[in-house]
């Protein structure tokens, strides 16, 4: 195959062709606001499960790269995979709608693992998570719907937007770029099946995806080679995974304004699928609040039905893929984030998220996956109040501001007065301060 055929060697050319406009000011702006977000979810997700689990099981050696939250230094591979886990498990991470897909627990965790390796920059670290964002977005967009209806994007497409940003860092050729993600994607996978139970392999995927990005960016510096038409061939990624695709936007032109301008900053711990009908939920607490409500009917698209429509959801996991629970608890409680243990004893939240009745409708799918919204009818004491709710908070269409998203990282971290320490050496850190002098504990 000759150069620029593939689809992994046109998004390879544009990466290096761009490289030096992904570090422009204004870039740097948009991946900053990404790092700092990604930092606040890695930070609190450091503490959980996943992340503790993969530290004390692996038993990994000494190496140059953090893990974010503690004081372990580990080989760069090991640390990704451990900070990409970390930044998926509170539900919080970005996501990038029309690529039903998390870019930075995945893309962050390798580009910051190999800064620490390499000794690059903060500069360098903001260029390649702004690479590594363009080329995992791309990807996860022309994967689209078919593909996530079995497959998690962000443990496909983060794969390879992993390895984008890893081979950045290190000034890859367009033909070395192609072959990381070349290999990449024949190293990716994540089971949508895995968060449609009760089950904590989910944060694995982001885990997996940063540290399949490290290694194949490892591996084609060292010279292996990739299949260049792994993602559109016969038996590559598309065809294997259901996603019937003609990659029209990975092949197009980088010249428009960055993907990171696009992002959607999850404001609520939860599936994103369900935000739109919490923002619905909020606006009609006034009016319900404290009178019996008969009937909630939330209307949406189709896919916020099967992947967040749990009825009866028994643990925290499924509570936070629970619609019904989630509407209940805007509607009764102080906050929407109701998924603390010993909350499924609370009956009137229980009794009210019964009430709740989803249904796909034409006008929601045919906006989706780009733009997500709902419509929430509450019926109650005889009368119907009724909101529609076209974009869901966080997304483009209603960003959170710098204001909220520094509220959003003090909240997330769990790090109290440490956070607002953080946050001011973020916004302190000049272009060529070493990543390795940021204190992300």
């Amino acid at each position: 195959m000759s150069t620029g055929e593939g689809v992994v060697e046109v998004l390879a050319a544009q990466a290096v062709e761009h490289r030096d406009r992904m570090a422009e000011r204004d870039v740097r702006r948009w991946a900053r606001r990404a790092f700092v977000d990604w930092l606040g979810v890695c930070l609190g997700g450091s503490a959980e499960v996943p992340a503790r689990a993969l530290l004390a099981g692996l038993t990994p050696a000494a190496g140059p790269s953090r893990v974010v939250g503690g004081a372990e230094r580990l080989a760069a591979p090991v640390a990704a995979m451990i900070n990409g886990a970390a930044a998926h498990t509170l539900e919080l991470d970005d996501i990038y709608a029309p690529g039903l897909y998390h870019p930075g627990a995945p893309t962050v965790a390798a580009a910051l693992a190999e800064a620490d390796r390499t000794d690059a920059s903060f500069g360098q670290l903001l260029r390649a998570i702004a690479v590594g964002y363009e080329v995992g977005c791309r990807v996860a967009a022309d994967l689209g719907p078919g593909h996530y209806a079995h497959w998690h994007t962000t443990g496909t497409a983060g794969a390879l937007g992993s390895a984008a940003a890893a081979a950045d860092l290190h000034g890859a050729d367009a033909p070395t770029f192609a072959n990381a993600l070349s290999l990449a994607a024949t190293m990716c996978g994540g089971l949508q099946q895995t968060f449609r139970s009760d089950a904590a392999g989910k944060p694995m995927h982001a885990g997996a995806a940063a540290q399949a990005g490290v290694v194949a960016a490892a591996a084609a510096r060292g010279g292996l080679s990739g299949a260049l038409d792994v993602l559109e061939g016969p038996a590559g990624l598309a065809m294997a995974t259901g996603a019937g695709t003609d990659w029209e936007t990975c092949r197009a032109s980088w010249n428009e304004a960055p993907v990171l301008e696009r992002i959607t900053v999850k404001p609520y711990q939860c599936c994103g699928h369900a935000f739109a009908p919490i923002d619905g939920a909020l606006a009609l607490r006034a009016d319900v609040q404290g009178r019996d409500v008969r009937e909630i009917v939330v209307e949406t698209y189709s896919t916020a039905v099967a992947v967040a429509g749990i009825a009866e959801p028994v643990s925290l996991a499924e509570r936070r893929f629970s619609i019904p629970h989630v509407v209940a608890a805007a509607l009764t409680h102080d906050s929407a984030q109701r998924f603390e243990p010993g909350i499924e004893a609370d009956e009137k939240l229980r009794a009210v998220a019964r009430r709740v009745r989803l249904t796909a409708v034409p006008e929601f799918d045919e906006r989706f996956p780009a733009r997500r919204g709902a419509r929430v009818t509450v019926s109650v004491d005889g009368e119907r109040y009724s909101v529609d709710v076209p974009d869901r908070s966080g997304s483009p269409e209603k960003p959170l501001d710098d204001e909220q998203l520094a509220a959003k990282f003090v909240s997330a971290s769990g790090m109290g007065a440490r956070a607002d320490e953080l946050l001011a050496q973020l916004e302190a850190a000049a272009v060529g301060t070493p990543v390795r002098e940021l204190d992300l504990a």
